[in-house]
């Protein structure tokens, strides 16, 4: 069983306590504190990403947080059930997340540096489709949280973003949710 859960980095922290620099989309007063913050804008969120597998870590608070990581991995998973393995941008930093296929019933995901000597912040071979699931239901509950929070309307926006990304996203994917039922049936 999946675990996935996001977390928001703080505007100011102290950055030797890891733990104590996001705060979780499911800690309402805490969230409304870094949406109403004057320095948050919808359009570029960074946010870290925990993924556990039954009961162990896979992608811990010690992994790169990112700027828009649902997006990267809605867009990562597109791409994997277009039949593709994927070595994509992590965020906006110099992080590569990859999926590969293993087999009909394995993928192997990862997240390492773009760089030399390369290090590797998260490994694991996982069963494919319940990650592909889990992962496409810790984004809907992002997006999701975003809409509750009125994320979009409350806050100026830049014209190049749309007031209506977060229902778009997860139009998409539910799309996404349907082709994975569709290819893993």
């Amino acid at each position: 069983m999946f675990e996935i859960k996001t977390y928001l980095e703080l505007f100011s922290y102290d950055h030797t306590d890891l733990e104590a620099s996001y705060i979780s989309i499911d800690d309402s007063l805490k969230l409304r504190e870094i949406i109403d913050h004057r320095k948050f804008t919808p359009e570029h969120i960074q946010m870290l990403i925990t993924i556990s597998y039954n009961n162990q870590i896979v992608v811990g608070i010690d992994v790169p947080s990112g700027l828009d990581l649902w997006s990267n991995y809605t867009v990562a998973i597109e791409r994997y059930l277009g039949g593709e393995n994927v070595e994509m941008l992590y965020g906006v930093d110099p992080y590569l997340m990859k999926l590969v296929s293993v087999n009909n019933n394995l993928l192997e995901f990862s997240i390492v540096g773009d760089w030399e000597p390369v290090e590797v912040f998260a490994q694991a071979v996982l069963p494919e489709k319940e990650f592909l699931e889990s992962i496409l239901d810790g984004a809907a509950h992002f997006w999701k949280t975003l809409i509750d929070y009125k994320v979009f309307e409350g806050k100026e926006i830049k014209k190049t973003t749309s007031k209506e990304e977060p229902k778009l996203m997860i139009e998409e994917i539910e799309k996404l949710r349907e082709k994975v039922k569709t290819l893993f049936n």
